[in-house]
């Protein structure tokens, strides 16, 4: 059974902004036992929807969890990636069945499934409280993201928005087979997304639909920027994105904590390939040491934005990818203190870096970069064409 033994080492403070109630969650263990106390709290409904499910401790902690909700009468949907959870024993997803909770896989077929995956991770109670962030439910995220397991970052957000990602995840269960009719239906909720820029909002994005929100918003915030902080697992920003922090830190600052240690050797090849450029700006890169580096979150001066969604192609032009955004100067300030915190553990790049690859680094950081940015992104158009 997950227990919350990481209240001790970690701040557990709550910040109340803008009609909701936010606490973050910055390692595996302590955001498992968040979700335990959300689930076993919740009084009507539950939506549970994650990229990947692997069996384990923390598995077969919250599916217990989500039987015993689904048991006392509460509605439970779980929604799982057919890609990410393909080593998920067809036990658990059985047992719960068995005991009333519906379940569904998106985007079942085989051979789609590797080109559109549901990369969100988030889980929502009574359409009042809610997880939102990086941790998928698998063992590697177990511990305190230093001494033992991955590092990553999620927030528990109590309040209004709940709802608007329960509408998201509505859309997402009822279109996860990913039939013609269903997806015209999720093309219209992407392209008909509304955004005001005082409150919380919750951002879902997907392929297919360049104009999403969660790309404009990105990009509007980013124009107009003099401080950004960015937590990065997968970095591998497209030239737009580029350009724009690198236009940000001629006039103010950036700084970017990225994966030292990385569960995907290819990606973290294709992000050194921005290196050279980002660094003659002035961009400050920062390489997290402790253990493998897995948050996705960004702030850009009072605003913050937290999910799943990394800066790379995949999760912009071809995932369906979900981001809150919370103009906050509170939670703005305590989230860059956590990245203080963090870059403190971690190695500062230095300007001359450049000077000290070799010729054979230059050539594979050149082909990761082409074939995460051209070469996948025309094969899941190819398939997307194929769909739409």
């Amino acid at each position: 059974m997950i227990t919350d033994d990481c209240q001790s080492t970690e701040r557990r403070d709550a910040i109340e902004d803008l009609g909701h109630r936010f606490e973050w969650l910055h390692a595996g263990t302590m955001a498992y036992a968040s979700m335990l106390r959300l689930i076993d709290a919740a009084r009507s409904s539950v939506e549970f929807e994650f990229y990947t499910v692997k069996g384990g401790i923390a598995a077969d902690s919250l599916g217990a969890a989500l039987q015993r909700a689904a048991k006392r009468g509460v509605r439970v949907r779980v929604l799982l990636d057919a890609f990410g959870s393909d080593e998920l024993p067809a036990a658990w997803l059985s047992a719960l069945q068995t005991n009333g909770v519906q379940v569904r896989l998106f985007n079942p077929g085989r051979l789609l499934r590797w080109s559109f995956r549901d990369h969100r991770k988030l889980l929502v109670c009574d359409d009042e409280r809610a997880v939102v962030g990086g941790f998928n439910v698998a063992p590697e995220y177990e511990g305190d993201g230093i001494e033992r397991g991955w590092r990553d970052l999620a927030v528990v957000i109590d309040g209004p928005v709940a709802s608007q990602l329960r509408e998201g995840f509505d859309t997402l269960f009822r279109a996860a087979s990913l039939h013609q009719d269903e997806w015209k239906r999720l093309a219209y909720f992407l392209r008909h997304q509304s955004l005001q820029r005082d409150t919380v909002a919750a951002l879902v994005g997907g392929p297919g639909c360049p104009r999403a929100l969660l790309r404009q918003s990105l990009h509007a915030e980013l124009r107009t920027a003099r401080r950004v902080d960015v937590i990065a697992a997968y970095f591998v920003p497209s030239r737009r994105i580029r350009r724009l922090l690198q236009q940000v830190a001629r006039h103010g600052s950036v700084r970017v904590l990225l994966a030292g240690r990385s569960d995907v050797a290819i990606t973290r090849l294709a992000s050194q390939w921005s290196y050279p450029r980002l660094l003659r700006s002035g961009v400050q890169l920062w390489e997290f040491q402790p253990q493998v580096l897995h948050a996705k979150a960004l702030v850009v001066d009072d605003v913050v934005f937290v999910g799943s969604a990394n800066l790379d192609t995949r999760s912009l032009q071809l995932n369906f990818e979900l981001l809150v955004r919370i103009p906050s100067a509170s939670l703005a300030g305590e989230l860059r203190a956590r990245i203080d915190a963090d870059c403190a553990r971690s190695h500062l790049v230095p300007k001359d870096w450049v000077k000290k690859r070799t010729v054979l680094q230059r050539f594979l950081h050149g082909c990761a970069h082409f074939l995460l940015t051209k070469v996948d992104p025309y094969v899941a158009q190819a398939k997307f064409r194929h769909l739409a």
